[in-house]
């Protein structure tokens, strides 16, 4: 029952907010994923699904735009000159390869203007490049002209009635930061002009949003129509001072509240098609998110809204997002199975951006939340780091703090001068304004013990030496300073860090593993000798390394009794739990070692994993199996007790696999929970079955890879040729799958130089190997 109330409160902690690195990451895997996949060859467009090949003219326009988009907050949120390239090269592209009139950016479609003008605003106001503000005058331009009556149209040329609802959205954000920018009062006159004809005409009693005054149709009642009808809520509501349209907005929002809200809290998961369709609920994130951060909401309402969007952000990566390869189902409810659409992807793409900017301080050049700005995780910024961060000296007017933050400003560089504090968005910094030439920025909630990080995190490191300022989180692999650079870390400004256990890091003087190195188990924070010295350093498993090919029973030691898969379940999700010891396959588990004493465990009886349940690093999470898929979730550390016993640590979590409620009741479930004082229901003795040896027809009981390190083809000593082999990255990734070759050697030259792990199956035995690739 305590761990009950325990589970429940470290639940509402993380509802309350996403950890920032948390949500950095998330990012990170959806952008970095989207470019591995959809990029076209030559960098100038996005392909049309997971599985196209490169057609210029299949892309579509509008969708094109919101993967643009994406692409400034990821630049926001890094200040990564990659996104920047992109960004450039995907601009260029829309124009090249656009059917309607290459070379330009004219289509026929009114409210696909719309969406590119937005991007092209958005990578403006990210880059201050004059060649996007130059396509936002061009499409503005254009899209004028489907204006009359107080709406836009929705196509050129309509000869039935088509002012529909995501038309009209859209324009009001566009005319309003246009008047923001250049004061022209026509754009604004003209977005309350149409703000009116939408209340009156398809914003519903419930607060609904239907698609046109002549399509009332319930099921028509789209998310990114009513993203939109609150992201003008929000402008014309900052520029007017009117908190009319705020309230508007909160109608709008409360619709979605009261009738798009599913399994205890994930919006619009209604929405399930591909296509356009689904992009719908990833605008409607962007701009809910948008209107959450920066509106004047009632606080208990915005803390409301909040925790629905960490809801929704947290359902999502765990039930949508393949951890495979990063590609985001259109069905929030399930993992994809299928090719994957880049609207699809997109819309991952709009709610893990906008989710991350959440956790940040934004500075921004013009009063009322306008113009250039810069997002700020906690940390202290001098001119200099400022300015790295697209901020000039003497440039800040205004500025959103999230909750429970503390932004203090200095006249003067390196924290001198005269200093103010502030802890609430404020719209203009009056005595301030362009004053500020240095920052401190304290995130002052209570820390979460354990934060939730669904990608294996087994590391995070600090700027600073009492676990504070910027934090980046690491998995197990090797990271030069480019890599360390590309995730944000500054060379030789790492002060602390936290390890989970099971795991060390070793920290080097010179880059690429070279000169004076020391290795740590523990969350340290560093003194003079090593504090602001790394430059590369690896993460590695840290466990006993002698347990592999070989088939054990699992003994509790607070209980006596044996893991077992419960029933001899076949099924995937059968439940993992103790019971007395038998002679059964269920109660069977072999060990493959990956490498650094990390191991999978399969069950004998259904060949199935040892599996951590929906990639979840919290207390109490369940224990069962389903086929091994190499992510971290079904890989476990073996750390031996001394007396032994041995801890099992997940690689996802850095907790035990231990027994519930430190039972000794037959049946009692195993879970994850964290290692509280080595409690023993935490701890396992293993019990050898049998030793397994690898044969072939040919009777050899070993097998060996030559030449190992391989340049191009990786033979086998033993004749194995048509099994089936599958190698993995030292992340876990499957990076090829294929049958040995009739020469008994597989083609690995294609493969990026580093550590791999081979399976090799055949004649219903495993067995895996690890090779370098040079």
């Amino acid at each position: 029952m305590i761990r009950n109330v325990i589970k429940m409160m470290f639940f509402l902690i993380l509802s309350a907010k996403l950890s920032a690195q948390t949500a950095d990451q998330r990012a990170d895997k959806i952008q970095d994923a989207t470019n591995t996949i959809f990029m076209s060859a030559d960098k100038s467009y996005y392909k049309l699904n997971s599985a196209s090949d490169n057609d210029p003219y299949g892309y579509g326009y509008w969708i094109q735009a919101h993967t643009l988009e994406t692409l400034a907050d990821a630049y926001q949120r890094t200040r990564n000159v990659v996104y920047k390239d992109r960004m450039k090269s995907i601009i260029a592209g829309i124009r090249k390869y656009n059917r309607y009139a290459a070379g330009t950016y004219r289509n026929d479609y009114y409210d696909d203007l719309e969406w590119l003008c937005l991007a092209a605003f958005n990578c403006y106001n990210a880059t201050k490049d004059s060649e996007f503000l130059d396509a936002v005058h061009q499409i503005w331009d254009e899209i004028k002209t489907g204006y009359s009556n107080g709406a836009v149209s929705w196509k050129k040329g309509c000869s039935t009635p088509c002012k529909n609802s995501i038309a009209n959205g859209p324009a009001i954000v566009i005319a309003v930061k246009l008047y923001q920018l250049e004061g022209d009062n026509s754009n604004l006159q003209m977005a309350k002009d149409i703000h009116a004809w939408m209340k009156a005409n398809v914003l519903n009693d419930q607060g609904g949003i239907w698609d046109s005054p002549t399509n009332q149709d319930p099921d028509w009642q789209f998310s990114y129509n009513t993203g939109m009808f609150i992201a003008a809520c929000l402008e014309l509501n900052l520029v007017t001072g009117q908190q009319s349209y705020i309230e508007d907005g909160m109608k709008a929002a409360d619709f979605m509240m009261n009738y798009r809200k599913y399994s205890g809290g994930a919006f619009y998961l209604n929405e399930t098609g591909q296509g356009d369709g689904g992009l719908f609920k990833g605008i409607f994130a962007k701009w809910f998110i948008e209107f959450v951060r920066i509106g004047n909401i009632p606080q208990a309402r915005k803390e409301h809204y909040l925790q629905i969007i960490n809801y929704t952000a947290d359902y999502a990566w765990n039930n949508a997002v393949s951890k495979s390869n990063y590609l985001t189902n259109y069905n929030w409810r399930k993992l994809p199975t299928e090719s994957i659409d880049l609207s699809t992807q997109t819309s991952g793409l709009h709610l893990f951006e906008s989710v991350a900017s959440l956790n940040k301080v934004h500075v921004y050049q013009d009063i009322n939340y306008a113009g250039f700005y810069s997002q700020l995780a906690p940390g202290n910024y001098t001119s200099a780091q400022l300015l790295s961060r697209g901020a000039p000296d003497n440039f800040i007017t205004s500025l959103t703090v999230p909750a429970g933050y503390v932004v203090t400003v200095y006249e003067n560089d390196n924290f001198t001068g005269a200093s103010k504090t502030f802890t609430a968005n404020t719209a203009w910094l009056a005595d301030w304004n362009d004053r500020i030439s240095s920052i401190k920025i304290e995130d002052t909630n209570p820390p979460v013990t354990n934060p939730l990080i669904i990608d294996s995190s087994v590391m995070n490191v600090f700027q600073n030496v009492n676990f504070t300022g910027y934090n980046v989180a690491l998995d197990i692999g090797d990271y030069t300073l480019a890599q360390l650079q590309s995730k944000g870390i500054t060379d030789n400004d790492i002060s602390s860090f936290k390890i989970s256990k099971g795991f060390k890091v070793t920290l080097y003087e010179g880059d690429n593993f070279t000169g004076q190195s020391k290795d740590f188990t523990s969350d340290t924070g560093l003194s003079s000798d090593w504090n602001d010295k790394t430059t590369s350093l690896r993460v590695q498993a840290n466990g006993d390394t002698s347990l592999g090919d070989i088939i054990y029973q699992l003994q509790n030691r607070n209980s006596a009794l044996n893991m077992e898969v419960s029933g001899s379940s076949m099924s995937t999700g059968g439940n993992i739990a103790q019971g007395t010891a038998t002679a059964g396959d269920n109660q069977k588990f072999t060990f493959t070692h990956l490498g650094d004493g990390l191991y999978k465990i399969i069950a004998k009886h259904s060949g199935q994993s040892l599996n951590i349940d929906d990639y979840n690093t919290d207390n109490g999470t369940n224990v069962n199996q389903s086929p091994y898929n190499a992510t971290a979730n079904q890989q476990f550390v073996l750390v031996a007790t001394g007396d032994g016993y041995y801890k099992i640590i997940p690689r996802i979590s850095g907790k035990l696999v231990e027994v519930s409620n430190f039972s000794s009741a037959n049946g009692a479930n195993v879970q994850q929970w964290e290692d509280v004082n080595s409690q023993a229901s935490g701890q396992w003795k293993l019990i050898k079955v049998e030793s397994l040896g690898v044969e072939t027809h040919n009777g050899i009981t070993s097998l060996n890879l030559y030449p190992n390190p391989a340049q191009n083809t990786l033979f086998f000593n033993s004749d194995i040729t048509g099994s089936q082999i599958n190698i993995f990255s030292v992340l876990g990734s499957l990076v090829l799958k294929q049958s040995v070759d009739s020469d008994n050697s597989v083609d690995v030259s294609k493969l990026e130089i580093g550590i791999y792990f081979i399976t090799i199956h055949k004649d219903g035995k495993e067995i895996t190997k690890k090779f370098l690739k040079k």
